[in-house]
């Protein structure tokens, strides 16, 4: 019996060693276009960017927003790139962004994540230039601009990084914007920069677009190293290719446990899951499982190459909640600079600025408004899905934090608290 046993053993052993799996994994990856140059965003883009790459990036441009005043020093700093502004409003002219020429892995090379972010506070420290000079309506058409630029760089299909970073740059111009609704721009003015802000959400991939982009990315990356070249000139083994073909049944798998948490934006949901998914990939992993050789070794890969998923969701909602609260309180400021006074109740004030009332993506509700006295104050679920009448606010959004009984809160004529911390002072201006 034991010498049976051990010959059964030894055929499964050369069964999973030899013979591949009955549907091998297929190399599925999309065959895209070169964008010409001429059509291409990113062709102005770089240009600036190489433009800010002749000095190295000042600290004070993230508090420029909110600074009590741009010194000589600072203003001259803005007068030597006016050829990045140039090319950034050019680039944001272009229909079309296009930086990876086919689809990346974790090894392709990525532009300048800190300059990408540096180009997007560059312009806001501009516009607040442009304001102080009296300008205010061309500050808000260079924060549409960089809000622009910013949705351009969240490619679909690049992973979670270039969404992340895209909601960075969004973050800077979505200060500046905010401080312009102090300003004295013309109504028509505001109203299209409410529009423009509209435009450009519409355009930002959700949780879970940006999630299923990261999980290609890894896969075409796990796959090059188990099925690419490094495989060898006869091709992969079939060891290779049951072990892949096992990593992907375990990572789709969570994805698919994902999916609804991330369509709905359910943060508690996600984080419970990030808790049961780092345990059960552990438990596969563990090394009295090595005898089951393929799963095992696709869950060390996988628990490789899976990270939290609840923390880059909520930092993804925290840009929708930016601009959701932007159109309404920019709908209701040009409502205010047309007619005298802030309306109490926003809907003709949206209807007026060609917009919809703006849903709250967790509760799937309008966003909550009230008028205060010369104040309006908007105000989002927050990440625990509860709207609890926007009365505590979120006071750290770079943490995104789970905190029940506060909601994201914006108000007319405030820095809001989630955006305080890119400038040295909350206050923006007196108003009226």
């Amino acid at each position: 019996m034991l010498l049976l046993l051990l010959g059964l053993t030894g055929l499964a052993f050369l069964y999973v060693m030899l013979v591949p799996p009955r549907t091998a994994p297929r190399r599925m990856r999309p065959k895209t276009t070169a964008l010409p140059a001429q059509e291409n965003a990113w062709t102005e883009y770089a240009q600036a960017l190489a433009d800010l790459g002749r000095e190295p990036a000042p600290a004070w441009l993230r508090e420029a927003t909110t600074s009590p005043e741009l010194t000589p020093g600072q203003l001259a700093y803005l007068a030597r790139h006016l050829e990045a502004m140039a090319h950034l409003r050019a680039g944001s002219a272009r229909a079309r962004f296009e930086y990876f020429e086919e689809a990346p892995t974790v090894a392709t090379a990525v532009p300048d994540l800190q300059r990408l972010r540096q180009l997007a506070e560059l312009a806001a420290a501009e516009a607040r230039r442009l304001r102080d000079a009296g300008d205010a309506g061309g500050a808000l058409e260079l924060e549409t601009t960089a809000y622009h630029y910013g949705t351009d760089l969240a490619q679909l299909d690049a992973g979670l990084l270039l969404p992340i970073t895209a909601a960075g740059c969004r973050r800077s111009a979505a200060a500046a914007l905010f401080a312009s609704l102090g300003g004295e721009a013309p109504a028509a003015v505001v109203a299209r920069a409410a529009r423009t802000v509209a435009l450009e959400d519409s355009r930002m991939p959700s949780a879970w677009q940006a999630t299923d982009s990261e999980w290609r990315l890894i896969g075409r990356t796990v796959e090059d190293g188990f099925l690419g070249p490094q495989a060898g000139p006869a091709g992969p083994s079939a060891f290779r290719l049951r072990v892949f073909a096992s990593f992907q049944h375990q990572h789709d798998a969570i994805l698919e446990e994902a999916r609804p948490h991330l369509e709905s934006w359910d943060f508690p949901g996600l984080q419970s899951l990030d808790d049961r998914t780092r345990g059960r990939l552990r438990s596969r992993a563990a090394p009295w499982r090595s005898v089951f050789l393929v799963d095992s070794m696709a869950a060390r890969i996988t628990a490789g190459v899976v990270a939290p998923l609840g923390r880059p969701a909520r930092l993804l909602y925290g840009d929708r909640a930016n601009g959701a609260a932007f159109q309404l309180l920019a709908a209701c400021r040009a409502w205010q600079l047309t007619h005298g006074a802030l309306p109490a109740d926003p809907t003709d004030a949206l209807t007026e600025a060609g917009l919809r009332w703006p849903l709250d993506p967790v509760t799937r509700r309008p966003v909550g408004y009230r008028l205060e006295g010369d104040r309006a104050t908007a105000w989002l679920a927050g990440f625990d899905g509860r709207d609890d009448g926007g009365r505590a606010p979120y006071l750290d959004l770079m943490q995104a934090t789970i905190a029940p009984g506060t909601d994201l809160i914006y108000r007319t004529f405030e820095m809001p608290p989630t955006l305080r911390m890119l400038g040295a002072s909350s206050a923006v201006r007196a108003g009226p």
